[in-house]
């Protein structure tokens, strides 16, 4: 029976496209959960005809496929990227278990047909679910935003800082280090992109958009004096970019260049950078709250005894370093600091 040559084609078909996904999830995003979902619904696929496993068989003739001639005919495209071999795979699989739907229907297997109709409406579901979790941009939480200050931090190392912030409970940390080579910096980087993936945290470079793409963060921030966001958007793609802003004219700039949320400030007068320019005070933050319609980072000397005024303000994230690194109980101070924004 010829229509079970045509099941058999897409049952592999839509095998071979799932494994595709599950290798992706597995090997690129290192998601065992995921990669275990789709492995699971490419056993059930199969097992689900496995009845039909000799007629499937008699019926296959792969060298005599005029779709594999056609295939060796056409013209190879360029380079893709993971983002679109994920969707043509998935898009392959939906296609092909409509195939094998329709041809069980045909054939009056009604039950087996709403089995399949059932696989292709969870893959529509995983689809959703992967574009989600690794396409879709992260906005900015709410609470402290740490930032990382090897020399304000007490004889501590970076790494051993990050992981008290994100024991904290902190959402997103920026990693900020201006005195140490490229090699240490990569090597901290990679410890830290570990450690957030773990927890879920956002995880932001300071300035080098190298470094951000090389060690898979979540985004980069950028000052006025770096690269402008448009051309940083074409190295990062869909990361977060946050910038960097003084004025209402930088505010707009930022906005209409596409960043993802910008830095207001500094508030009050900060000494964790050279040649930092002067404090913006609460003008400039109003005039964000008021007139800026993506999010945005308070930042410049914000301390437990002020955070409150700002938060009353309308900031509802606060960038901060030797306010955290720079006590013996990071937990302890972030608690306190969160209370403070409750007022």
């Amino acid at each position: 029976m010829k229509i079970f040559r045509v099941i058999d084609a897409n049952l592999n078909r839509a095998s071979e496209g799932l494994r595709v996904i599950e290798e992706i999830n597995r090997f690129v995003y290192e998601d065992a959960q995921a990669a275990k979902n789709i492995k699971e619904i490419r056993h059930k696929i199969r097992d689900a005809a496995k009845r039909f496993d000799n007629l499937l068989f008699c019926e296959r003739d792969s060298l005599a496929d005029k779709g594999f001639e056609i295939s060796q005919n056409q013209t190879a495209k360029g380079k893709t990227d993971i983002k679109n071999l994920a969707l043509r795979n998935f898009k392959r699989v939906q296609e092909a278990l409509r195939v094998i739907e329709e041809n069980f229907k045909t054939e009056g297997y009604n039950n087996l047909a709403k089995e399949y109709e059932k696989y292709r409406f969870l893959s529509y579901q995983l689809e959703k679910s992967f574009f989600e979790l690794n396409f879709k941009k992260k906005s900015l939480p709410k609470g402290i935003y740490c930032i990382t200050g090897e020399k304000f931090s007490l004889g501590r190392d970076n790494i051993t800082v990050v992981k008290e912030m994100i024991k904290a409970g902190v959402e997103i940390i920026q990693y900020r280090e201006k005195e140490k080579d490229m090699e240490a910096k990569y090597n901290e980087c990679i410890e830290i992109r570990k450690l957030t993936k773990q927890a879920g945290t956002l995880f932001i470079v300071n300035d080098n958009i190298d470094l951000a793409i090389v060690t898979e963060a979540d985004g980069v921030h950028v000052g006025q004096e770096d690269m402008p966001v448009k051309q940083a958007r074409k190295l990062i793609g869909n990361k977060i970019i946050g910038v960097s802003t003084h004025s209402p004219e930088q505010a707009q700039k930022a906005v209409e260049e596409g960043a993802d949320y910008i830095g207001v400030g500094p508030i009050f007068k900060t000494y964790t950078k050279k040649d930092v320019v002067d404090p913006v005070g609460y003008e400039y933050l109003d005039y964000v709250v008021k007139n800026i319609n993506i999010p945005f980072v308070a930042i410049g000397g914000i301390k437990t005894h002020n955070i409150e005024e700002v938060a009353k303000r309308g900031a509802i994230c606060f960038a901060m370093i030797t306010e955290v690194v720079g006590v013996d109980d990071i937990c302890e101070k972030i608690a306190e600091l969160q209370q403070a924004i409750k007022g």
